[in-house]
Order: C-alpha cells, then structure tokens, then sequence
C-alpha cells in the first residue's frame, strides 16, 4: 500500500514535470496589436496572428462565440481569421495551445484605421514648437475610453519584418499627449459621429520619403530605382558594420539638426511668435558637460594626438568631412599680468555649411561659447569671427593653455591670440586634439533628430579601423515598409488616412515623375497586401515659405491623384502657416479626413471636399471655371490677394480678376494672345480665398483652357 502510494506520488510529479516542460516549450504568443485593449474591425473576417513552436496547433475562442483553429507553419508562424460582429463589447479573446493560455481583455469591436505619414501625421500634442491647437484643453477635457491609438514604435528593416513594439492607448486625459493628432481629431469625430468604437493604429516617421514607405517589389517595377536597388544588398552589409562599431559606444542623442538650429535663428526675427530656438536650447546645455574631465585635465588616461595639419582635423585623420565632438588644445606664454590678452575665432574661408559650435577655455576656465553659455536672442548659426577677452586672474605667469571645444564640423575654425600692447601672440608649433565622439545615426529607439553622438571619450581611435559610415535611415528605400507597416498587415482596417509628400518636394521638379508614379503603385500595393480595396484618404501638402516654388506643382500632382479610385484629398490651404512646416491646427486636418470617410466610406450625406476644378472654357473673352463639390455655392473671399493667373502658350503667368457666380468663377485677365492655361494658388505660400459653402476650401490647380 505504501509502495502503491509513492508511486502514485511519483507519477503525479512527473506528469506535473513533463506539463511543465511542454508548457516552456510551446512558446506562445500574439503579435502586440493583440493585446489587451485593443480594437478589431466589426462586421468583418479579422486575422489574428503569433507564433508557437513548428507545427504546434493552435485554438481562438472570443466571447461573441466566434472559434477557430489552425496549426503554425514549419517557422512557427500562424494566422487564424475570426469573424466579427457589431456588438463592440467590451470582449475577451482566449488564445489557446496545448498548456499555454493568452487572454486578452477589454476588446472592443468598432472602426479601425490606419493613419500614417511623416511629421504632419506624427505631431501630437506635445511636439516641438508649435504645439497642435488647444493642445491644454484638449487633454484636460479627453474622456473617449472607446477611442483607442496603438503608436507603432519607430522601426527600420532591410527586409519585411515581424517585430513590431507598442500598446494600444485609450483617449482619456494625458494619454492622448503622444497621439497623432490628426488621428485623434480624426477618430474623435467619427467616434462622435457613428456612436462607436474607433481604433487608430498609427505608424509615421518625420521627414520619411514616399520611396521608405514603399515595398521593394512595387520599387523593383520603376527603373528610376533600380541603382538604388541594386545596392541595397551591399548597402545593408556596410550598415551592419557601421552599427556594429558604433554599438561598442555610450551614446548621447543630438538636441536638433543642423537645418533646425539654421530655421531657429532665422524665424528669431521672420515669425517672432514660433520660439524654434528655444524649444532647443536647454536641450544643447546639457551637452556641456562633454569632455569636461578632460578639459579640467583630471582624466587620468587622457589622449591627445598632434595635429599635424593646423585647423583640419579631416586632413590629419585621412576622412571627409568628420562631425563630432573634438577637443583642440595648445599653449602660449605670458610674461605680463598687466597685458590685455583676446582670442578671435571665427569659421574660416573654407568651412562648410552645417553645424560648427564652439567653447574656448583658457586653463580649464571657459571665456567664449558660441551656443552653450549664451543668450537664446544671441545665437547665431552662421558664424562670424568674434573677440573674446582672458580675464588676467585666470592667466599663470609663463605657460597658459588654451582649449576649443568643437561640435559639429570638427575644425578649429580662424583661430588668433592677440595682447592689447603687443600685436599677436604665439601660440605652440603644433595643436593637438582629442576625439571626444562622432556623430552617427541611431542604432535603436529613435528620437529625432534622430542622430547621437557616440562617446570615444578621449581614447585613441583609430579611424582608418572605422567602417564606412553607411546609414540605414528613414529615407533608405523600402525601410519603413518593412519595418512598420509589414508587421501591420494584415490587421483587419477600414481604410487608410495619409499625411506626407513634404519630404518628396526636395527631391523632385516640376512635374515630379517619381512621386506621381509610384503613389498610385504604392496605394494599389498595399490595397494587394491587405486583400481588400480599401479607401485611401489623403492630405494635400500646406503652404510653406522654403519649398523654392516647387510646392504648387507637388500638391498639384497630388490632385491628380484623385482619379485613382477610392481616394479622396483633405485640402490645408487655409491652414498653413508660411513659416512652420508643422501647422498646429489639426483638428480641421482631422476632422476634414472625418468628412471623407463619413461621406464616401459610410454613405452620410456630406459634402466631404473643398471644390475641385472640373473645367476652365474661353467663352466671349472671360474664362468660366466649373468645380465639383460647391455644395450650396462657392465663396471668394478676395482680400485684394492675387491667386488667380493666367498665360498664353508661352506659360508666363499674369495676374488675373476672379467674379463669383456662385455655381462658377468668370475669370478676366488682360494678357496678349490667347488664354491657354488658368491657375489658382501657385506659390509656396499661397493662401485660400475659394471656399464651398461647407467653408472648405478648393485645391490649387492648373488647368488648360478648353
């Protein structure tokens, strides 16, 4: 009986044990869109996804009684459907495999939709500078706990990947400080609208390119990328390199960009009331502690290698154009308490455009800065050479070293020592200096500007070991496709808003071929992957005063657009502002996305568009222009703005009179020749005066005339 008994004791704990071992081995688990809060697409079939052990199966129970099986692929991989239907709970999704259990809790049935882009789609309600409208009131008075944003965390691949980072968020209070905010203004209203669940899943990169967005087999097609293509292979080899070695260093983000520090200077005095400076400044500050172990001279493993080249630190390393942060020191003697010693230091003939700030210290102690140390209405980006006076007590008699802290273009700069009595003085034969860190970009969890300063820390480095600086970035083909949106697919949505296209501008012309070709691709792509035509709605680019001209043209190509079918256009005209890419109203960006998704995506009666010019004809000396989607009537507000222009064949634009009949414009002008083209809104910061009844605004166009 006793022997009977340990026996049954034995085999409960080896079946507890072997349990146990499966219950480790099967590993599953959910892609992170499935996760407790989330929100599923109603009255549809939604694929639900992870991964288990090969072949392992695996079981979908919901509390609205939908099931489902499946077993995971030889990688481990598998997707179960579930349909949905219109009871948007709160529910439960039990996931099941042998010994593993995953529940997910709070699921809410409603509309899901994708909202990606560049800064425009990403500026949330504490972004940079300009910070989105009623950004207080908003948070304080957010209570929608059946909205929710899931922020796909920032991700570059060279290939499609799987991995994907974030949770999803409900809008109430705080939380929605980090939600796009046109995604929010967007579900905000279709949530208020439809009397049901929203969910946003937003995934958007500042200053990303169309081409990052875009799948290398949509890019394979055009041969405008085939060289860009065909090195992606070794592209990704010299990146891994590069990463690899930067990985080996303490990291310190950059506060801001070259461009960034260059704007906050210059809107100082254009846009006083946008403080881009500022928003900066205490952020650099903090970077004044680099390198101040060896500027104080306590480092005990202090390295400083002779500079064989005064002023270029490029030449003596044998590399183009090192940005960083360097340490440049030498000596000179002084004989004389009684001299009055400057230093004048400027940037040279030969220093190029970008970043070159500087400190001087003279026996540890600083006596210049051009960008740390200084007053915020002081800055200035482009240097001039500047004097600075050594107070006497902090001179020795005899041997006083002087030290210049670089950061950014890693030169010394036009460098000179001069006593009030005595002219110049000498400095030493040779300078030497010190690599406190270079600049690369990111490894991982991106912030803009993307870029830090990896921590040499005085070593001796030698920099012909550095691998070529190849940068995987936001703006490499293919990127984000594979890195954020592929592990999104194929996430049950009903459609996709899009904010982006102001990154294109720099790299296109007039007619912009590549961006014209490859939206309709791109969109037709993506419709592909996910298996459904879903609709696809847009914002037109805002006025902006540093496009040189070319943005009437790009929003132009993006009206186009509109004649690839289950597209719509929200248009910003009127809510730009000429000195700041990143205008703070959202909510009519927003809500104008909303319109387009009530009206043509769940049949309200709205009218979901500004006017769209329909046809310009030549009719007893006067230019009627037709528009769709005037509603009760057009409105033009002139206020004495010239928006209008026409031109013969020879396309020399001339100023035109605009006369509102309400259903069209008649247009006069007085040129020589005959009419041939008509255009509204042409310059990089065009404003709207045409309006429908609804108070949107029309689009900028150029059309020929019938």
């Amino acid at each position: 009986m006793k022997f009977d008994l340990q026996l049954h004791k034995y085999l409960v704990m080896m079946i507890l044990f072997f349990s146990c071992a499966n219950h480790k081995e099967n590993n599953l688990s959910l892609s992170p869109l499935f996760s407790d809060g989330m929100v599923l697409q109603r009255d549809a079939v939604a694929p639900i996804w992870g991964t288990i052990n090969p072949k392992k199966k695996v079981e979908i129970q919901t509390s609205w009684g939908s099931h489902g099986v499946a077993k995971a692929d030889n990688s481990g991989r598998w997707t179960i459907e579930i349909p949905t239907i219109d009871d948007f709970g709160p529910h439960t999704i039990t996931v099941h495999s042998g010994y593993d259990t995953i529940r997910v809790n709070d699921v809410l049935l409603g509309e899901v939709w994708l909202a990606a882009g560049q800064s425009n789609m990403e500026m949330d309600f504490d972004y940079c500078c300009n910070t989105t409208d009623n950004s207080y009131e908003e948070i304080s008075n957010a209570n929608f706990p059946n909205l929710r944003m899931f922020n796909v965390k920032k991700h570059l691949s060279y290939k499609p990947a799987d991995r994907l980072d974030g949770s999803w968020e409900k809008a109430v209070g705080s939380n929605i400080s980090l939600f796009s905010a046109v995604g929010y203004f967007f579900a905000k209203s279709l949530h208020q609208e439809l009397n049901t669940p929203i969910g946003i899943i937003h995934a958007s990169w500042g200053g990303s390119r169309l081409e990052s967005w875009t799948s290398h087999d949509v890019l394979n097609e055009l041969s405008a990328y085939e060289n860009e293509l065909k090195g992606i292979n070794e592209h990704q080899k010299q990146n891994v390199k590069a990463r690899d070695w930067f990985s080996r260093y303490p990291e310190v983000r950059i506060p801001s960009g070259d461009f960034d520090m260059f704007l906050g200077e210059y809107l100082r005095e254009k846009a006083p009331g946008i403080d881009y400076l500022g928003y900066f400044l205490d952020d650099w500050r903090v970077l004044d502690t680099v390198g101040i172990n060896l500027i104080n001279d306590v480092e005990e493993k202090a390295k400083w290698e002779a500079l064989p080249y005064a002023n270029r630190l490029e030449k003596s390393l044998g590399i183009d154009n090192f940005k960083g942060a360097v340490l440049f020191r030498n000596y000179f003697q002084n004989d004389d308490f009684d001299d009055e010693i400057f230093i004048r230091l400027g940037p040279g003939e030969d220093m190029p455009w970008g970043l070159w700030e500087y400190d001087i210290y003279v026996n540890s102690k600083k006596i210049g800065s051009s960008l740390m140390t200084i007053e915020k209405d002081d800055y200035q980006f482009l240097k001039t050479s500047k004097e600075f006076k050594v107070d006497n007590e902090l001179l020795n008699l005899g041997k006083n070293s002087i030290i210049i802290r670089v950061f950014g273009h890693a030169r010394i700069g036009d460098m000179s020592l001069v006593s009030g009595d005595k002219g110049a003085l000498t400095l030493g034969e040779k300078w030497e200096y010190s690599l406190l860190g270079e600049e690369f970009f990111q490894i991982d969890d991106y912030k803009y500007p993307y870029v830090s300063l990896f921590s040499y820390k005085g070593q001796n480095i030698d920099l012909s070991k550095v691998p070529e600086k190849t940068i995987m970035s936001h703006q490499t083909i293919g990127t984000l496709f594979n890195g954020m949106l592929n592990p999104i697919i194929p996430y049950g949505i009903k459609g996709i808003v899009w904010y982006q296209g102001e990154t294109n501008i720099e790299n296109g012309g007039p007619e912009f071929d590549n961006y014209a070709t490859l939206m309709p691709l791109m969109i037709a792509d993506l419709r592909n992957r996910w298996g459904m035509d879903f609709p696809f709605y847009y914002a037109q680019i805002a006025p902006y005063f540093n496009y040189n001209g070319m943005s009437p043209y790009f929003r132009d190509i993006q009206r186009k657009l509109l004649k690839m079918p289950g597209t719509g256009m929200v248009v910003t005209l009127d809510i730009g502002e000429n000195y700041d890419i990143h205008p703070s109203n959202k909510h009519d960006v927003g809500d104008r996305f909303a319109r387009l998704a009530l009206n043509k995506s769940y049949e309200k009666d709205i009218i979901s568009s500004g006017p769209l010019v329909k046809s310009a004809k030549l009719i007893n000396g006067k230019i009627k222009v037709e528009f769709d989607y005037v509603a009760s009537g057009l409105v033009l507000e002139n206020n004495n703005r010239i928006e209008f222009e026409v031109a013969a064949r020879d396309k020399e634009f001339y100023p035109a009179s605009a006369f509102n009949n309400y259903t069209y414009l008649n247009i006069s002008f007085e040129i020589e020749g005959v009419p041939k083209y008509l255009r509204y809104a042409f310059s990089d910061t065009s404003k709207a005066i045409l309006f429908n009844s609804e108070g949107l605004p029309a689009s900028s166009f150029e059309i020929k005339i019938k």
